[in-house]
């Protein structure tokens, strides 16, 4: 991997804007009680991944998890909860499903009604702006008695960490995604079309392939939630990037201007995309991909499963196109999970923590409609995954220049709104490309 690093953010300021929010709108979350308790060292029987830790009085201890599922038809997440409950006598893990779109929002109300989980699934955008406010448990005491702490590289250990050089883990890394296109063979063969390797073919093909009359669009592009990631591989692809090497922000360069533009004008001048682009979320460029809809989708492994259901052999993968194939890059991004601060049974929700990310239980989710790439040398290396299918194959390869969103403030408030808002006006012609740019960057910064 060329550079997996974290990457989360939101000042002090726009955390309390977030918190002023959720109160107005008296948005709260239902989901487990927490006592405020301290950042202290944990007990050595909480580092293994099978230990089983009594309450007082022998008493059940309950913890709640919460969680989000790509493909929601399969939750293997509340089986392998079932499993962990069944060997663990001692520990009930309670577990609630809540949307992606909403998970970030529904922990901050969540905090603001002092109504956190005890855990939580986790993404590595938002480590920075928990982490600051000091809502997230350090894990380092943990981790060090891991069983399986070496079967990790350091570079994924390093996405659960803020931008502060001496940052402990605050995330236990669990999957990836490398982000790579989907396009249709079939539609592909019909129009004398080979797979897109560049920018210039991705473009030449997504004008081809649309044909608004019959309701028929070359490129599913993601401007609703979620899309910063989409957006960010292409920036990417294109030779844009968030920092210089002395971590200058410079997002809002020339050529980060010039990229934003060329896949804004997707929509804007080329029109290769749905009329509803500019709100279309996971689910509508899933639909749409699925339907025929459209015939090129920018995703990850983890819709590979679902996809090749609909379209078995016609379903084409490859790498993200290039501006400059001799010097290729794509967004990477780490999905873990935290302890919360606030948790009064910590010890407990590690034990759950360390057995869901351990070799079974993530080997299971990694099978599943809903897997990603493991983050375990033990399950990567075998031949079952290497070669387990064409999103397989390219994911990992795409993983030697995969880069992740930097590890700066910023980028939380980002993904949370920024690029969203800034891209519905660059898109409706209210602002220009270099004044989305100005907007990011300046978020960047803060």
């Amino acid at each position: 991997m060329k550079k997996m690093v974290g990457a989360i953010g939101g000042t002090r300021k726009a955390w309390i804007l977030l918190l002023i929010v959720a109160f107005l709108l008296g948005a709260c979350s239902s989901g487990s009680q927490s006592g405020q308790s301290g950042q202290g060292s944990p007990s050595p029987s909480a580092s293994s991944p099978s230990a089983s830790l009594p309450a007082a009085g022998g008493q059940k201890v309950t913890i709640d998890y919460w969680y989000w599922v790509d493909d929601a038809q399969n939750d293997t997440i509340a089986q392998l909860i079932d499993k962990f409950n069944a060997e663990h006598p001692d520990i009930q893990v309670v577990g609630r499903l809540v949307p992606f779109n909403e998970f970030q929002q529904t922990l901050i109300n969540a905090y603001a009604s002092n109504d956190l989980p005890d855990a939580s699934r986790f993404k590595d955008w938002w480590v920075g702006q928990f982490a600051e406010n000091n809502l997230l448990e350090p894990l380092d005491g943990y981790i060090q008695n891991l069983e399986y702490k070496d079967d990790i590289d350091e570079p994924f250990w390093k996405t659960g960490k803020t931008a502060d050089p001496n940052s402990p883990v605050y995330m236990m890394p669990h999957q990836y995604i490398t982000f790579y296109l989907y396009y249709r063979k079939d539609l592909f063969e019909q129009a004398g079309l080979n797979p897109p390797r560049t920018f210039d073919d991705f473009l030449n093909a997504a004008i081809k392939l649309t044909d608004p009359a019959k309701g028929q669009y070359g490129f599913a592009y993601r401007g609703g939630g979620g899309g910063q990631d989409q957006w960010y591989a292409f920036m990417l692809a294109g030779g844009a990037r968030m920092l210089d090497e002395n971590g200058n922000v410079i997002i809002n360069n020339a050529k980060g201007v010039e990229v934003n533009q060329w896949y804004l004008d997707l929509v804007k001048k080329h029109k290769v995309a749905p009329p509803t682009a500019a709100s279309d979320s996971y689910a509508q460029i899933l639909a749409g991909f699925q339907a025929g809809t459209t015939a090129m989708m920018a995703h990850h492994i983890g819709s590979y499963e679902t996809l090749y259901q609909t379209h078995g052999d016609k379903l084409g993968v490859v790498p993200i196109p290039q501006a400059d194939p001799n010097n290729p890059a794509t967004m990477g991004t780490m999905t873990g999970n935290v302890l919360f601060a606030t948790s009064d049974q910590k010890d407990a929700a590690w034990t759950f923590l360390a057995w869901l990310s351990g070799p079974e239980a993530t080997d299971i989710l990694s099978k599943s409609t809903n897997g990603q790439l493991p983050v375990l040398k033990s399950l990567t290396d075998k031949p079952e995954y290497r070669e387990r299918n064409e999103g397989w194959k390219v994911a990992l390869e795409s993983e030697r220049f995969a880069i992740t969103w930097p590890p700066l403030e910023g980028v939380g408030k980002i993904a949370g709104s920024v690029w969203k808002e800034n891209n519905d006006l660059a898109l409706f012609g209210q602002i220009t490309s270099q004044q989305m740019m100005d907007a990011i960057a300046q978020a960047l910064k803060e």
